[in-house]
């Protein structure tokens, strides 16, 4: 079944398709003695807004016979021609290329001739041949819009909490969207993400932690002084009681995922997080990826930031993506003009908590909140236990 073939002569045959295929598909989807055909087509379409097998011959004569090809591969297959069909054959025509793309990264980076240095870059590509294009929506109506609001009255959105009461109270993630925590070293960056790591993976939510800085087992270790509740010196020094320890059967069960990224790229972490069907990542801290030909370090963060942006769009996951902040504001409370090097993650984050410590009292702020309210968030540090608590309700009444 020759379905390049298959799927354009469906669309001269019934052209009223066309609109559920030809958008979704480029010339690299298609073998090279089919290219011809599709950008005849495919320019037809896109002049005349219809497609009819006649004026196309007519109108590119030395593709004539391929065309025709095409119709008769169609009919010979003698199925009933449909828009779930025909959106069938369109993904399985991408998955093909982008399979075929895939297979010709790995060569290059099996050859002789590639260096260590190439293979973060291979990495990224790799990862971006494998990732299809979702579904762009054409425009609809204010009409239909507001008919379609109404109608998911009654549903639930569909957030992602933090598990963080306090904080959940005004942030509001979804997928897709891309949160920053940014903070200078021992602000509590790492310890915050892991305790939202366990607690959304606790809520069913595939996890995966990136940590391009500190090696999974220290990070598993301030998971269970977080868990357990219990000093992080004494899980250091193995002296937490065996009853104590009794309390972690519930981490085996949870859908938490974590790795080593040192040096790696956007890229290979996209590959990654589809690999294990991830719908939250973690990356701890973004500035440490790796981005390949940037001229300077202002210019990697900022496509460091619009990738993030495009992974997280592009494939509905949940990116939280940790952040240095810049050393002056290391004895000022901190705003989004200090995350490190690139002003873009404060364009591109979809909400922005920034940590800050004096050294022995904690301060978060929500900077950046497209979905509620910013401001000082009321959690303190228990760093002695690596946990983020609320502050008591009498502080909170004060604040206010």
């Amino acid at each position: 079944m020759n379905t390049h073939k298959i799927l354009l002569g469906a669309l001269l045959i019934k052209p009223d398709l066309a609109a559920y295929a030809l958008p979704d598909l480029e010339i690299e989807h298609f073998p090279a003695d089919l290219q011809p055909v599709f950008a005849a087509l495919s320019g037809l379409w896109n002049t005349k807004g219809q497609l009819d097998a006649v004026v196309a011959c007519a109108r590119y004569p030395e593709q004539k016979t391929a065309i025709l090809e095409c119709v008769q591969e169609c009919e010979s297959e003698c199925v009933r021609l449909t828009r779930d069909r025909v959106e069938e054959w369109t993904r399985l025509i991408q998955e093909q290329a982008a399979l075929t793309r895939f297979q010709e990264l790995s060569i290059q980076a099996a050859s002789s001739l590639t260096t260590f240095a190439d293979l973060p870059d291979l990495y990224s590509k790799m990862g971006e041949a494998l990732t299809l294009d979702r579904e762009e929506a054409d425009f609809r109506s204010i009409g239909t819009l507001i008919d379609d609001y109404v109608r998911r009255l009654d549903e639930t959105p569909q957030y992602i909490p933090s598990g963080i009461p306090v904080l959940d109270k005004h942030l509001h993630l979804a997928p897709g969207n891309l949160f920053i925590i940014g903070g200078r070293p021992s602000a509590g960056k790492t310890a915050l993400s892991l305790q939202m790591a366990c607690e959304q993976a606790r809520r069913g939510f595939r996890v995966c932690y990136f940590s391009l800085e500190t090696d999974p087992d220290t990070l598993t270790a301030r998971i269970i002084a977080n868990r357990l509740a219990v000093p992080l010196a004494d899980v250091k020094a193995k002296t937490v009681p065996q009853s104590d320890l009794d309390g972690l059967a519930e981490l085996h069960k949870l859908p938490l995922f974590i790795r080593s990224a040192s040096g790696k790229s956007t890229g290979w972490v996209k590959a990654q997080a589809q690999r294990m069907q991830a719908q939250v990542v973690f990356i701890d801290y973004l500035q440490l990826l790796r981005q390949a030909g940037a001229k300077d370090r202002y210019t990697a963060v900022t496509q460091l930031s619009m990738d993030l942006h495009e992974l997280a769009q592009g494939t509905g996951i949940l990116v939280i993506a940790l952040a240095q902040l810049n050393r002056n504001a290391a004895h000022a409370a901190p705003s989004t003009a200090d995350l490190k090097e690139s002003g873009q993650l404060e364009q591109d984050g979809d909400a922005i908590l920034l940590l800050s410590s004096d050294g022995e009292q904690y301060k978060c702020v929500l900077a950046k909140n497209k979905e509620g309210k910013v401001g000082e968030v009321p959690l303190t540090f228990d760093k002695t236990r690596q946990r983020f608590l609320a502050v008591t309700s009498e502080l909170e009444e004060r604040r206010r």
